[in-house]
């Protein structure tokens, strides 16, 4: 049985040094490149900001104030 250990133990301490190596292998060098229109790159209009909506601003909930 103890020798059973050993070699399992072996066997896994040499799995992890392979696995501590191969982390250390430098990345392969890739480049993505995707193209972006002329029209993704326009701002957004001032009237897509504005928000209509009404929000309680009180502790009660009969009285609600609406923000703009």
């Amino acid at each position: 049985m103890r020798r059973v250990r050993i070699v399992l133990g072996m066997i896994i301490l040499i799995f992890s040094i392979l696995l501590l190596l191969w982390g250390f292998l430098p990345a392969r060098h890739e480049v993505r490149s995707q193209p972006i229109s002329p029209t993704e790159l326009q701002l957004p209009t001032p009237i897509s900001f504005r928000f209509d909506a009404a929000f309680s601003l009180s502790a009660s909930l009969s009285q609600l104030v609406p923000v703009f």
